[in-house]
């Protein structure tokens, strides 16, 4: 409740601010539009990994007891609705979003299939005659290429993609006809997850009980400030578009020495774009997809595959370095089909202090080698995919797709099953209906 509160609290003064810098202008009528779809996936895997998408954190390492189950499933939890409201107020446009979709808490498979709908994008926008842009929300975080994103059929996409949804104060800066600059601060969130932190450390206090501030939905870690985004943006009407992308991060935690806090600074940066290669009247184009970041501090930003940093024994925050893409094909054929072919990589080093038996990358071995425990021994240290399929148009709001899906993870340590490698196939349609 505090969240949605603190929501519509910041899309209200958003307005305000709005409504006080075009104040005593006449508004033309506001228009507010229906919009999402309802989505059928139809997904075949030949090792079970329990998801309803392709997860390449989980993809079982060879031997463990996953490899033995092929695994078939449906769902239609990517239907989203979303509602837009757009207006204008002399020459200064605004826009409100709200969007949500199923993919929240699952319900049970035996009776009713309820699962809960879950918030991923509210926000408001302002568009001023200055070419002055300012999102102030819940959205795609700044970092993100939206033009680079490939339209699969699987709902996470490739991995070594830039994925990361959170509140964010956004400016973006018209600076001529061909170049933008955008700046954003971002809700930061400390990721230690496979890591191996010194007795004592801490990244905040611990969750409390309830829906509140410290509930079981909230962060519990006490970031000292927000993350940082700057982009540089160029786009060309015949060309495309490509972006030089920036991340800055301070991550926190309280030393188990001496109880002071000490801040690890990360950061990272790359290009992306999407490139118009050919066309050919106005129903035949290809394009090339392609995004990159290198840096430290990028493990949540790209699928949480690695920890963002770790704590060294003496309570120092480094930053754990990571490499990171995707790139590939779009290939619209006429006006109803298109085809799209992408490959998307990961490779995470490890930071390790095997004296103290702390860090990221260390030679573990997994105990346990049950379904549901796909192996995760010392962490991942590589990620690789590739996705091919084709989408189907139908009719206007109807289209069917399939896709080919192949995902591999390597771990520094070792399963159950003594190895440190595995790889799995999907195969996955889907029937949509646009609203």
């Amino acid at each position: 409740m505090a969240q949605r509160g603190w929501r519509k609290w910041a899309l209200q003064m958003a307005y305000f601010m709005v409504a006080l810098a075009v104040g005593g202008t006449a508004a033309e009528a506001a228009e507010l539009k229906f919009g999402g779809y309802a989505k059928l996936d139809l997904i075949f895997k030949r090792y079970q990994q329990n998801q309803d998408l392709a997860d390449p954190g989980t993809v079982p390492i060879k031997g463990n007891d996953p490899t033995r189950f092929t695994e078939f499933r449906m769902h239609a939890r990517q239907t989203r609705l979303n509602f837009t409201l757009t207006e204008k107020v002399g020459s200064s446009s605004l826009k409100g979003f709200v969007e949500g979709d199923f993919f929240g808490l699952t319900g049970t498979q035996t009776v009713s299939n309820s699962d809960s709908f879950r918030l991923r994008h509210a926000f408001g926008e302002a568009t001023f005659p200055t070419g002055t842009t300012v999102l102030a929300g819940q959205y795609w975080s700044a970092l993100m290429t939206l033009p680079a994103l490939f339209d699969v059929v699987d709902f996470n996409g490739p991995t070594g993609g830039v994925f990361v949804r959170q509140a964010q104060l956004r400016v973006t800066q018209k600076l001529t006809p061909a170049w933008s600059a955008v700046f954003s601060i971002e809700n930061p969130e400390f990721f230690t997850a496979s890591a191996v932190l010194p007795a004592g450390a801490s990244l905040g206090a611990a969750a409390g009980a309830g829906g509140g501030a410290g509930g079981a939905t909230s962060s519990t870690k006490a970031d000292i400030a927000p993350d940082l985004v700057g982009k540089i943006v160029w786009t060309h009407p015949r060309w495309g578009m490509v972006e030089g992308r920036g991340l800055l991060r301070f991550l926190r935690a309280k030393t188990p020495v001496s109880g002071d806090s000490d801040v690890g600074v990360t950061g990272a940066g790359g290009l992306a774009g999407r490139l118009n290669l050919w066309k050919q009247g106005e129903d035949r184009e290809l394009f090339a997809l392609f995004e990159s970041i290198a840096g430290t501090g990028i493990g949540r930003y790209t699928f949480a595959l690695a920890p963002d940093a770790i704590i060294q024994a003496n309570g120092e925050v480094e930053g754990i370095l990571g490499v990171a893409g995707t790139a590939g094909f779009e290939f619209k054929a006429t006006k109803q089909l298109k085809f799209h072919s992408v490959l998307g990589w990961e490779f995470f080093q490890s930071n390790k202090d095997l004296a103290n038996g702390i860090g990221f990358g260390l030679p573990t071995r997994d105990a346990a080698g049950t379904i549901g425990s796909p192996g995760t021994g010392g962490g991942n240290q590589r990620s690789l995919s590739v996705h091919a399929g084709a989408w189907y148009r139908l009719f206007d709001r109807y289209r069917v797709g399939m896709e080919y899906i192949w995902m591999d993870r390597r771990i520094f340590g070792a399963a159950a099953s003594g190895d440190n490698q595995g790889d799995n196939h999907s195969l996955q349609a889907a029937v949509q209906f646009f609203f």
